[in-house]
Parts: C-alpha cells; sequence; structure tokens
C-alpha cells in the first residue's frame, strides 16, 4: 500500500490522490518523490488512461514544499546537485506523460509543490490558493525545475519576480499572469480541473491563445524577445537584488545569474545549470543559518513545553488606544476575534479606531472585496470609554503608560469585572510582572504578553511568566500568540525578559562609546553593514528616547555591573524624542533623514575617530555575554529562544543564523579571551558568565 500517492481510473481519466500518511501536509520527502516516479512510471505504461487530475487531500494544501530537513544535512555541493537532478527528472516523467495532466490545487503550494504544478499540463486552482517559490529565503534556488519552466510558462518579469524574492501569489494573480488556468470555488476544484483534463485530451491547444495574452504581448514582444530588451530587464532586476540583499544574501544574485544565462537554452540544458547552482549554493554558510532560522519559526508551533492545556480566547479587551493598544486590538480583528478597545478619552479611541482602520485597509489592499472585508472586521472592533461588556472578555491586555503605579491601578480597577478565569496580560517592556501581581486579587491569571512595535510587522512575542503566573495562563498566551500569527518565546520575569535586556545593553554601550570619542554616524554604518536593519543611534531614534530612557533605566539599576550612560538622559532633557518627535541622533522629514547637527554642539558629540570593526564586535560580545547570562539565570530555556528573539524581535539578520549561532561560529575559546580583554579595559560587564567558559558552545 503507499503511503502517499494512490489513483483510480475511470474511463480513461486518471485521479491520482496526494496524502502522505500520518503527516498534516504533503512534504517532498525522498519516499514521497519515489512513489511519485513510481506513480509516474505506472501510468505512461497504461494505454487505457487519456488524462489525469493530481489533488491533494491535505486541508491546508497542495504540497508544502521539500524536506528542509534534507537541505539542512546536505554538506557536499555534489551532492546537492544530485539531489536537485533527482527531483528534476521525476517531475520531467509527469511532464512527458503522453497525456494532459493538471494540477488542482488548493490552499498553499510552495516550493516543489509549485515545480511539481509547473511540471504539469495546466493548473485549476481555488480561490483560496497560493504559490510561492521561496527557496531563495533559505539561500538555495528553485532546484526542481522552477527556474526553468516557470520564465517559459509566465512573463520573464513576473517569474523573476517569484524567483528572486519568494513573494506568495494569491490565485487571482496567478490567474493574470498566467500561472493558473482556472481560478473556481473549492467545492468545484476537482471537478472542474477532470473538465478541462478532458478538453485538453481533445484539444492539446486550447490554452495558448490565453496563455499567450497573459504573458504581455508587445511588452514581452519589446523586452524578453529581444537582446537589448533582455538586457534592460536583467540590468533592473539585478539593481533590485543588489538593494534588497546588500551583498549579504548569495542566492537571489546566483538565481538571477542562471536564469540570465537559461533563458535561451533548451530545457534539459538549463535543468543541468539549475541543479548545479543548487549544489553549489546548498553547501553556503548563508543557506545552513537561513534553515536555522526556519527551524526556529516552526520551533514555537510545537508547544511551549507546559503541561497546561490552553483556554480559548473568543473575546478580548485591551486597555489603552495608543499605537501599540491600537496595533494590538487590529491583530485581533484581523484574525477575526471580537475585541473592545477602551481609553479613559474619547479622542485617544478615535484616534485608535482610526489606526485599525488604516492598518486593516493597507492589509486588505486594492483586491476585489476589499472595503467590504475592511468593514466585517472593523465591525469586530467595539471603541469605548467605560468598561461595559468588559465582563465578557476571556483575556485583557494593558497597554497603557509604562509606570507601575498606573499599571496595578488598572489591574486593581479591571479584575473585578472580569470572569474568574479571566486572564489578565500586561504588554510591559520592561516592569515586573511579579510586582504587578502584588495587587492582583487572581495572580495566577496574569501574565506578560509583550508585542513589538509596530506590532503588524514585528512577528515577535514574549510570553512571561511571573511569580505566580498559572501554566494555563503561560499556556493560554503562549497558544493565542500562535493563533494571532506571531512567534512566541516563553521567558522568565527578569528586568528587560529577554530582547531588551540584551538590546538595552547593546544601545547604551554604543552611547558609552559615542562619548568616548568613536563617532557615532560611522557606528550606525558598521552595524548596517554587518546586516543589521539599522545601527543602534537609529534604532534608538524609532524606539524614542524617553522609552530607552526608562527601559535603560530598568535595565542598569537591576544588574550593576552595567555601566549606565548619562548621555540618553541628556538627549531626553534637551526635548529630544527621537523619531516620533522629529529629532534625535537624526532629523525625520517625512521619509528623509539625516543627522542632527544637535549633536556636535549642546551634546558634545563632534565626530571623533571612525569606528572599526574591532568596536562593533566590542557591541555584539557584550550583548553575547548578556545572552550567556540569559542561560544561567534560566530567564530562557535554550539557546534557540535566544536566537528566535534577536532575528524576530531586533532583526538580528538572518543570513548570521542569530546571536549564538553567530558567536559559535567565531569559535568558543577566540570569543572568552576577546572578552578577557575587553574586561581588562572596560569592566566587569565584559566577564565571561559561566556559561561562555564553561561550555564549547552554545548550541551542541
Amino acid at each position: 500500500m503507499n503511503h502517499y500517492l494512490s489513483f483510480t481510473i475511470d474511463n480513461g481519466l486518471a485521479l491520482i490522490r496526494l496524502d502522505a500518511s500520518d503527516e498534516k501536509v504533503n512534504v517532498l520527502s525522498a519516499p514521497f518523490l519515489l512513489e511519485l516516479e513510481e506513480t509516474a512510471n505506472k501510468l505512461g505504461s497504461r494505454s487505457d488512461v487519456t488524462a489525469a487530475v493530481v489533488f491533494s487531500a491535505k486541508t491546508p494544501g497542495f504540497i508544502a514544499g521539500a524536506d528542509i530537513s534534507a537541505i539542512a544535512n546536505v554538506d557536499d555541493a555534489e551532492k546537492g546537485r544530485s539531489l536537485a537532478r533527482q527531483g528534476q527528472q521525476i517531475f520531467n516523467l509527469w511532464a512527458a506523460l503522453p497525456f494532459p495532466v493538471v494540477a488542482a490545487v488548493h490552499g498553499h503550494c510552495l516550493g516543489g509543490g509549485t515545480e511539481f504544478a509547473l511540471a504539469c499540463s495546466a493548473r485549476v486552482v481555488a480561490e483560496n490558493a497560493s504559490f510561492a517559490l521561496p527557496e531563495v529565503r533559505l539561500g538555495i534556488l528553485p532546484g526542481f525545475g522552477g527556474t526553468q519552466r516557470l520564465p517559459r510558462l509566465i512573463a520573464l518579469e513576473a517569474a523573476l519576480d517569484m524567483i528572486l524574492t519568494g513573494r506568495t501569489v494569491k490565485a487571482d494573480h496567478a490567474r493574470r499572469i498566467g500561472l493558473a488556468d482556472r481560478v473556481v470555488p473549492p467545492v468545484e476544484l476537482v471537478d472542474q480541473a477532470q473538465d478541462l483534463a478532458l478538453k485538453l485530451a481533445a484539444d492539446p491547444g486550447l490554452l495558448q491563445p490565453e496563455r499567450s495574452k497573459a504573458r504581455g504581448g508587445l511588452r514581452r514582444l519589446l523586452l524578453e524577445k529581444n537582446p537589448v530588451g533582455r538586457l534592460l530587464l536583467f540590468h533592473m532586476a539585478a539593481r533590485n537584488v543588489a538593494r534588497q540583499t546588500k551583498g549579504h544574501y548569495p542566492a537571489p544574485p546566483a538565481a538571477l545569474a542562471l536564469v540570465r544565462e537559461t533563458v535561451t537554452m533548451n530545457l534539459e540544458q538549463g535543468l543541468e545549470r539549475e541543479a548545479l547552482t543548487l549544489g553549489q549554493l546548498i553547501v553556503t554558510d548563508v543557506c545552513k543559518n537561513l534553515v536555522h532560522i526556519f527551524f526556529l519559526s516552526q520551533r514555537a508551533k510545537k508547544g511551549c513545553g507546559l503541561a497546561a492545556s490552553p483556554l480559548p480566547v473568543k473575546q478580548a479587551a485591551v486597555l489603552g488606544a495608543g499605537v501599540m493598544g491600537a496595533g494590538i486590538a487590529w491583530l485581533f480583528a484581523s484574525k477575526s476575534v471580537p475585541v473592545r478597545l477602551k481609553d479613559i478619552r474619547q479622542e485617544a479611541v478615535d484616534s485608535g479606531m482610526e489606526h485599525i482602520r488604516k492598518l486593516l485597509g493597507k492589509k486588505a489592499g486594492d483586491r476585489p472585496g476589499a472595503d467590504k472585508r475592511v468593514a466585517e472586521q472593523m465591525a469586530l472592533v467595539t471603541g469605548t470609554i467605560d468598561t461595559e461588556g468588559m465582563g465578557n472578555a476571556d483575556l485583557v491586555i494593558e497597554a497603557v503608560v509604562e509606570k507601575m503605579p498606573v499599571k496595578q491601578a488598572v489591574l486593581k480597577e479591571t479584575e473585578g469585572l472580569l470572569k474568574e478565569n479571566t486572564i489578565f496580560a500586561t504588554n510591559t517592556s520592561a516592569l515586573s510582572v511579579s510586582e504587578l501581581q502584588q495587587v492582583a486579587a487572581r495572580p495566577e491569571n496574569v501574565g506578560g504578553m509583550h508585542f513589538f512595535n509596530p506590532v503588524d510587522r514585528m512577528p515577535l512575542v514574549e510570553i512571561i511568566r511571573g511569580r505566580q503566573t498559572s501554566e494555563t495562563t503561560a499556556a493560554t498566551l503562549f497558544d493565542l500568540a500562535l493563533k494571532l500569527g506571531k512567534t512566541p518565546v516563553l521567558v522568565a520575569d527578569r528586568p528587560g525578559f529577554l530582547v531588551n535586556r540584551l538590546l538595552m545593553a547593546y544601545l547604551n554601550e554604543a552611547c558609552l562609546m559615542a562619548e568616548d570619542g568613536i563617532d557615532w554616524q560611522s557606528l550606525d554604518q558598521l552595524a548596517t553593514a554587518f546586516g543589521l536593519p539599522m545601527g543602534p543611534f537609529r534604532l534608538i531614534d524609532e524606539v524614542g528616547i524617553d522609552i530607552a530612557v526608562e527601559v535603560g533605566d530598568t535595565i542598569s539599576s537591576a544588574f550593576s555591573y552595567l555601566k549606565p550612560s548619562p548621555l540618553l538622559e541628556r538627549l531626553h532633557q534637551a526635548g529630544l524624542l527621537g523619531k516620533k518627535g522629529g529629532s534625535g541622533f537624526y532629523l525625520y522629514h517625512g521619509k528623509e533623514t539625516s543627522p542632527n547637527p544637535a549633536m556636535a554642539g549642546a551634546l558634545e558629540l563632534s565626530g571623533g575617530r571612525a569606528a572599526t570593526e574591532s568596536d562593533l564586535r566590542r557591541l555584539l560580545l557584550l550583548m553575547v555575554n548578556e545572552a550567556g547570562r540569559c542561560l544561567d539565570e534560566k530567564v530562557v530555556g535554550a539557546p534557540e529562544d535566544i536566537d528566535t528573539g534577536m532575528v524576530f524581535g531586533t532583526g538580528f539578520p538572518p543570513f548570521r543564523g542569530g546571536l549564538c549561532r553567530w558567536a559559535d561560529q567565531q569559535g568558543r575559546q577566540p570569543l572568552v579571551s576577546e572578552l578577557q580583554r575587553l574586561s581588562q579595559d572596560q569592566g566587569e560587564r565584559f566577564s565571561p558568565c559561566p556559561n561562555l567558559e564553561n561550555n564549547p558552545g552554545f548550541y551542541p
């Protein structure tokens, strides 16, 4: 009995069912590929088949892609090339069958799934379907024929966009560009696919006119069908790739070079080059680091490791209608969870509701039915200045001002209105959940749920367990974060928790360096060259100087070995708020920024010596040392938690694999020796922690 595929034949029509046993989704593992090969050979040898339809029995979608663990295990370029050739040859068997094969696609169709669909004669897709070739996000490229078949099917410009970015293409757009031949309601998917398969059996050229139209007609003739046009198109693509990758990600430029080289070759020659390029990419450090990040993103979905079962959250309430509160309320509405947004001022509520409306509109875009969708989601949000209806909430999240007395007052005022099992979560970025619990009648129901700003873009949520937080509360908050589409990390209640503790140590150190005469702008430039989304001083502006002062005070008070820098307080006293106030280290003019000349005047930061790689390493190694301390103190349970927090909470460059993985790649003994030297020069904060001194690395 097959474990991945089965098929039936009725009146010449083969119906092939993809259904990996004991799996939630179909993944192109080695055994799955073997059965694809065997099935193609069986069907090809039969004389009673005139057409075929391939569909998935899995609810989430068609095929979720290749087996990522297989990518992680390849350490030889030739082995990588061989694996790609194997997949190509199997898909070639399907493409060469002597009858039309129609892929009936619903839900996700990713990576190798899209490549398999491309090897089919046609694609009928459900309205909920989406295609993607996300391989570049793993440091490789589509290696089962995607870089060759896609540009031969759709316009080169559209094909490059999918191949070079990994961007998801929804059903309607897939139809417009010619990737999908029909878009139908999900309930009609297999029937419509069968109908098209039979029509193609009778008329193999049936789809050619509409595919030619989708490819672009005159535009395609000008850009793709002559050398000058192609040169322009590839030049524009190369410029975009350089801007997006900044030289850190080798896969997109390699994929672009491959398509440019093979666009005029025959298919078999192109496939050979594709496999060769994949083999070269699959063994790079960037590929291995990005695969590590992929596994981190999936790790939380396995649960938080607590024995308690999460409670359902069917209704929520958010206290505080500022940017964070409104962002959190938007998140609930976007996931179809009714939510009340409460503030003490009506103008704040109105502003928060408008912010939610803008976020919903931005996400809906200009797709058909967008206005209706926004209206439906806005109907789930109730803006209010009173407490009516609060008793219906299963969860209340406070997002009020970052002052403990205010948060405690809000908890005391609200708790009496709630059901006995309603969870109260604080969105604090650094304050003690355990201290907040001191005023609670039901402290076991109180926990932390720290979202990162902006909520609509930052994937991380820290779930904080206070001393009295129950396992049920922690498990519910963790599970809820997953259902809201976020990546949660369970952390202990220590000042700054995980991310802000590491981040504020880094930002404070940068300020100390600026005060010591290191040019702050050059340090920002080095940080971005390393791959960070922005330098420390630009980040302070983004966070808000007032917030940075508050969190910094909390961290430096808790950890006496961290030498506080007075620079941020001087900035605050000078009335600078950062980006939200229009000026900080930089001046903000709409989307334009420029260094603030006040740094050289009132604040006496007048350049100094240019920062060096050693200065950047000083910042990074301080964070590494703090990461080790967090493991020593059991703030988190594993280095994976730290890498998850730093990548998804601060934008630590994914191509470096995370802070702990980067540190391991430096070598433990050289790293400890460097910290010891820094400790002699700069003080106790650089003294290697026990975790660093006593272990060969963060990871086994």
